[in-house]
C-alpha cells in the first residue's frame, strides 16, 4: 500500500514494508559519503522543532500518528547520516550494495593481518603504560581515516564492491577504536 500526502508542507510517502525513508531526502542533502555535518545538525533540530508530537497534541489521532512516525524518521535518519561508519553503511543500501553479500567477501589478508596484530595489542592494554595505550589508539585511528578516506573515494567514483571492502574496514576498527575506550577521530 503506497500513502502519500501532504503534511504541513512537506510530502509524506511511504510503502507499507518499505525500507525507511530517504534520509538524504529528508534533510534535503544530495547523496553522499562527504556531508556538511554542521548543516545536518541545523536541519535536524529544525525538523524536529516543527513535527515534535507535542506540537500536535490537540490535533486529531492520523495527524499525532504521523508526526510521531515523521520524529521516529527525523531521529533516525539523523543517527544514521550523523556517524561516518552508518552514512557508509546507509549510502551502501541507498545504491543497492546488498551488504549481506558484502560481508561475505574478504577485506583482504593485510587488513586481516593488521586488525589481528592491532586486537593482541588492545588484549594487552592493562599492561602498557599511558605513552602505549596513546599510541595504540592513534595507530587504531590512521587506520581508521585510511579506510574512511578510501570509502569516500570509492563512493565518489560510484565504486560500490571497492567502497563495501573500506565500509568493512571501517567496521572493525570502530569496534577497536571502542574498545579502547577512546573516541578520538
Amino acid at each position: 500500500m503506497w500513502l502519500r500526502r501532504e503534511f504541513h508542507g512537506l510530502t509524506v510517502n511511504a510503502t507499507a514494508g518499505a525500507m525507511a525513508r530517504d534520509y538524504f531526502s529528508l534533510f534535503n542533502i544530495e547523496p553522499s559519503f562527504t556531508i556538511d555535518e554542521i548543516a545536518l545538525e541545523q536541519v535536524y533540530h529544525s525538523l524536529l522543532s516543527q513535527f515534535h508530537p507535542d506540537r500536535y497534541a490537540g490535533k486529531p489521532q492520523v495527524e499525532q500518528r504521523v508526526a510521531a512516525q515523521f520524529c521516529a524518521d527525523i531521529n533516525a535518519g539523523y543517527r544514521t547520516l550523523q556517524g561516518e561508519v552508518s552514512r557508509a553503511q546507509y549510502l551502501l543500501q541507498h545504491n543497492g550494495i546488498d551488504l549481506k553479500a558484502a560481508e561475505r567477501e574478504s577485506v583482504g589478508a593485510e587488513f586481516l593481518m593488521t586488525q589481528i596484530l592491532l586486537r593482541e595489542r588492545l588484549e594487552t592494554m592493562a599492561e602498557l603504560d599511558q605513552a602505549e595505550h596513546q599510541a595504540l589508539v592513534s595507530e587504531i585511528n590512521e587506520h581508521y581515516g585510511a579506510s574512511r578516506d578510501r570509502f569516500a573515494a570509492a563512493a565518489q567514483q560510484t565504486e560500490w564492491q571497492g567502497a563495501a571492502r573500506c565500509w568493512q574496514e571501517m567496521c572493525y576498527l570502530e569496534k577497536l577504536v571502542d574498545a579502547t575506550g577512546s573516541r578520538g577521530r
